[in-house]
């Protein structure tokens, strides 16, 4: 498996948020207003990522107080990863999309304010969870001897 690269998270973002733009044109109207606590699952799990990379690096230097990791299990945490990162990369998008279409649009819909406050919170906490899963993803790779 090869390291995740920023070309592929750019594309998986601009591939969703241009697909989220174009159904917020046809189907904003017909939506309720966006869930403050929306993104909350996505900053969770990012912060929860962190944490398992940082527990990781520890279990794999071996330090004092901590058991050895088994290598199926780092196998295991850099495919959860990276495809967290890439699962973040795209919902990135489309909240971007979602605060691209609504911002301007505030005047036009009552619940558009509400809804740009969400989607820039939806767009903090996916890139918490991309970074959250490059970071472990870092920590899961085979050191070059």
């Amino acid at each position: 498996m090869k390291p995740t690269r920023v070309r592929d998270l750019a594309a998986a973002a601009a591939v969703v948020g241009v697909l989220a733009y174009v159904f917020m044109i046809f189907g904003y109207q017909d939506l309720p207003r966006f869930p403050r606590t929306a993104p909350l699952s996505l900053a969770i799990v990012g912060l929860a990522e962190a944490q398992t990379a940082s527990i990781t690096r520890r279990r794999l230097q071996g330090r004092p107080g901590t058991k050895p990791i088994l290598p199926l299990t780092v196998a295991r945490l850099a495919a959860l990863a990276k495809a967290s990162s890439l699962a973040g990369a795209a919902l990135a998008g489309a909240w971007a999309a979602v605060l691209g279409y609504v911002l301007p649009r505030s005047d036009e819909f009552g619940t558009a304010g509400a809804d740009a406050i969400t989607a820039g919170l939806g767009i903090g906490a996916a890139v918490v969870l991309v970074t959250g899963g490059l970071l472990l993803e870092r920590v899961c790779r085979v050191p070059k001897v």
